[in-house]
């Protein structure tokens, strides 16, 4: 089965459940998982079904930026994490598999085979299927984003069946279908297939606070934005009030205000309202949706400069929801910007950063003047947030230049902010090569700071490096004491005065160890060697690329980096961290500013 390449970068999980995807706890998750905009779909309605959430929250000086507005008269449904989970084939083990199992899973994986081998997929054949250890059968589960659209990625855990399978390290997932399942008095229903899922299997030897662990569950991995979305989720409003007039002027104000050529809204009857998220929003369906429960049914434009003027007030209140406010003026569009530059100076600083937000988000250059203050400035509370906006600056050559900066700040947590954000904005200073075809993203940064090493865990699989010029040095050695009884391909040795690095690679199918093969000691160097497809020169013989496995990859920089081989600082996404903010991305390109 093969896989559409990576390219950078996929869609989001949202943070709130990632502990569950490190731990492999999905399957205890009810069929619609909450997702985390709990703080803006909170209780409005104490009557509201379980299956929707209100729109939107009732801080305490909230209520003009609500009056009149669309979100006090809705619910939304289709704002929930939908959990799915399929079974499928994790082939490519050498040894660690197994073909026990439920029969059921059995019968069901064989016809799945002869499907693909009826329609001409190549692959696996039947006789293959449940002989020897070089395959095993899983369980597979993912939550498929709220809102997503046909094509999104997602990351979904990949478990063992069977008692006999050891290991899941260097596998690859295929023949996977995943849907949704009800439980019945007459048995178990599956729906039709919401998404499929493949790729490389990644076992991490970190937990969730990103420090290695002890207890590595060699049974359980992630094939991280291995889900694609076959069917898209629909949002839909549903009028808190039936009524077919008020339906009509909510459609015709959405499509009015948000929709290009063709309409977002689509008013079913008296009482829904189906919403197509708009493509400029669709790495942020979530503020789309804030800002459209912001948005008034009335867009009269002298009633919205009133509104912007009263706004601009309520935002100086001591009790005032800033957040909230912002969504206002941005529902409320360019004709509230004069009132929001009269509050980029202003004397507090929440005032100050989300009227800058706010402009930034109108895409006005003063605006992101002052947002990239917030993010310079070493001590402001608001510079993660100011960090993450910036990389959401559409055309906008001075954020992406304050970002630059800070690749080199002293605080990595703020260099590694940054990189992501320039990440969205295909900044020339970071160099991104696709390994294998989806062993791997490398990024390279251009940075002048402190050499450090970034792995991301959710998403994609990932490696940053700070700093082009960084290099082993000359006293390497991979693996020395080990922490598991993982089996490893690769061993890696240099001596002091060596002019490279030793590689012994094991063919895992065979068992054959390569000859000394000599590779670079530049890191990015060393891991386009160790982790792209392998290659020749034109005389037959063997250049680079050894296809190791992501999760070894990951280890060998680990272990380097630990024994001082590598001078750098090596850094694991926190899952914990990740909670706090979403990074909301696609794999789609789209053009630099540059």
């Amino acid at each position: 089965m093969t896989r559409r390449p990576l390219l950078p970068v996929p869609c989001s999980l949202f943070p709130r459940v990632s502990w569950l995807l490190a731990f492999g706890l999905l399957s205890s998750l009810p069929g619609c998982a909450k997702e985390e905009w709990d703080r803006f779909f909170d209780s409005f309605r104490k009557d509201s079904p379980r299956s929707r959430e209100s729109m939107p929250p009732s801080h305490k000086n909230s209520i003009r930026a609500l009056q009149g507005a669309i979100g006090p008269m809705i619910t939304l449904e289709g704002a929930q994490l939908l959990q799915v989970r399929g079974y499928g084939l994790v082939v490519d083990l050498v040894d660690s598999g197994g073909a026990d199992g439920p029969q059921q899973v059995k019968e069901y994986l064989t016809k799945q085979v002869r499907k693909n081998q009826e329609i001409g997929v190549q692959g696996i054949t039947t006789e293959q299927l449940f002989k020897g250890k070089d395959a095993c059968m899983v369980e597979v589960t993912g939550l498929i984003p709220a809102a997503a659209k046909k094509g999104d990625y997602f990351d979904v855990v990949v478990k063992a069946l069977g008692s006999s399978t050891k290991s899941l390290v260097g596998g690859r997932l295929v023949l996977c279908d995943l849907k949704m399942y009800a439980e019945t008095p007459q048995g178990v229903i599956e729906g039709k297939t919401l998404a499929t899922a493949s790729g490389p299997v990644f076992v991490t030897i970190f937990e969730m606070s990103g420090e290695p662990s002890a207890k590595v569950d060699l049974r359980t991995g992630f094939v991280l934005g291995g889900a694609v979305v076959k069917e898209p989720r629909r949002v839909r409003l549903i009028l808190n009030e039936p009524r077919y007039a008020v339906a009509q002027q909510m459609v015709a104000r959405i499509n009015g205000r948000y929709a290009g050529i063709d309409p977002i809204a689509d008013g079913k009857s008296a009482g829904a309202i189906d919403i197509t998220i708009p493509d400029e929003y669709r790495n942020r369906k979530r503020l789309f949706l804030e800002q459209l429960a912001h948005t008034t049914l009335n867009d009269n434009p002298a009633l919205l400069e009133k509104r912007s003027a009263e706004l601009a007030q309520d935002i100086e209140l001591p009790d005032a929801d800033g957040d909230s406010i912002g969504l206002a003026f941005q529902a409320i569009g360019k004709i509230a910007l004069p009132q929001i530059k009269t509050l980029y100076q202003h004397a507090l600083p929440e005032v100050r950063y989300f009227a800058a937000r706010t402009g930034t988000r109108m895409q006005d250059n003063a605006g992101m003047e002052e947002l990239c203050k917030f993010a310079l400035e070493p001590e402001n509370r608001f510079r993660m947030q100011a960090i993450d906006e910036l990389g959401f600056a559409v055309n906008m050559y001075g954020a992406g230049e304050a970002l630059k900066k800070l690749l080199d700040d002293s605080d990595e947590e703020v260099r590694i902010k940054a990189y992501r954000a320039l990440r969205r904005r295909r900044h020339p200073v970071i160099n991104t090569s696709i390994l294998d075809k989806d062993n791997l993203v490398l990024d390279v940064i251009d940075s002048n700071g402190p050499y450090l090493i970034y792995v991301q865990r959710l998403e994609q699989p990932r490696i940053a490096i700070f700093g082009k010029a960084m290099r082993c040095h000359d006293n390497a050695i991979f693996p020395g004491a080990r922490r598991d009884d993982r089996r490893l391909l690769t061993q890696i040795t240099a001596n002091p005065g060596d002019p490279d690095l030793t590689i012994l690679y094991k063919n895992k199918h065979t068992g054959l160890q390569s000859e000394p093969l000599h590779a670079p000691y530049e890191v990015a160097a060393l891991i386009e060697f160790l982790g792209d497809t392998p290659t020749k020169n034109d005389k037959g013989q063997f250049q680079k690329g050894l296809a190791v496995p992501f999760s070894e990859i990951v280890d060998i920089l680990q272990t380097l980096c630990k024994a001082g081989s590598i001078p750098a600082k090596f850094k694991v996404e926190d899952l914990k961290e990740s909670e706090e903010a979403p990074v909301e991305e696609t794999r789609e390109r789209t053009e630099s500013e540059y």
